[in-house]
């Protein structure tokens, strides 16, 4: 899992953008979020999140608000997620 903070928020199309530790900057979706809804998330919110190769760059799966990290621990890897 890794660390970073919301930088970008596009809220009519659904995606934003995250300041991860490492200074790289990582794509997410709402329909990527895990226990806290799109609509909640604002700029400068410290979340936690698994990474992924995307088409595009790196993209944030699984993403939840750093203060409910604990219940991180209890999600499904991301491969679940994908599965045909």
């Amino acid at each position: 899992m890794a660390n970073g903070f919301i930088t970008e928020i596009d809220r009519p199309k659904g995606y934003g953008f995250i300041e991860a530790e490492d200074g790289s900057r990582v794509f997410f979706h709402q329909r990527w979020l895990r226990n806290v809804r799109f609509k909640n998330l604002s700029i400068g919110d410290e979340v936690v999140f698994s990474v992924n190769p995307g088409p595009r760059g790196p993209r944030a799966y699984n993403l939840v608000l750093a203060s409910e990290q604990e219940s991180a621990s209890r999600m499904r890897p991301v491969e679940m997620l994908f599965k045909d």
